[in-house]
């Protein structure tokens, strides 16, 4: 606490501000974060996937629009995650296109593994 007795309260609060801004935009670009966000959207429209007649071009849909449209935004996602996205096994030759390529296919299996297990529920 003896620490904290050099600030004023409104530095303090700056550096709070500073330290949730940091973590927000950790979770932006972690794959965990994204995989999250995505299965939640999933459970949210679980009945509506289920009954569909196409239920993985639904899930499909839901990778598509996890996966944000900006370059700089997924370069930033493959430099948080690069261990666990393979770019180098792509017949892409642009480095962009290779990573927006192992991003989606990072998410659709786990989307995909998730249609699966509510698959096997329903069954």
């Amino acid at each position: 606490m003896s620490k904290l007795q050099k600030y004023t309260q409104s530095e303090i609060e700056r550096l709070a501000l500073k330290g949730l801004e940091y973590e927000e935009q950790q979770k932006k670009y972690s794959l965990w974060h994204i995989s999250k966000e995505l299965i939640s959207d999933l459970e949210d429209a679980k009945k509506e996937i289920l009954e569909d007649v196409y239920p993985e071009d639904r899930v499909s849909e839901y990778v598509d629009s996890s996966i944000s449209v900006y370059t700089y935004d997924q370069l930033m996602i493959y430099a948080n995650n690069y261990t666990d996205l393979d770019i180098e096994g792509t017949d892409i030759e642009d480095m962009q296109g290779a990573i927006v390529y192992a991003i989606y296919e990072y998410l659709s299996s786990e989307a995909h593994a998730w249609l699966y297990e509510q698959k096997e529920k329903v069954a």
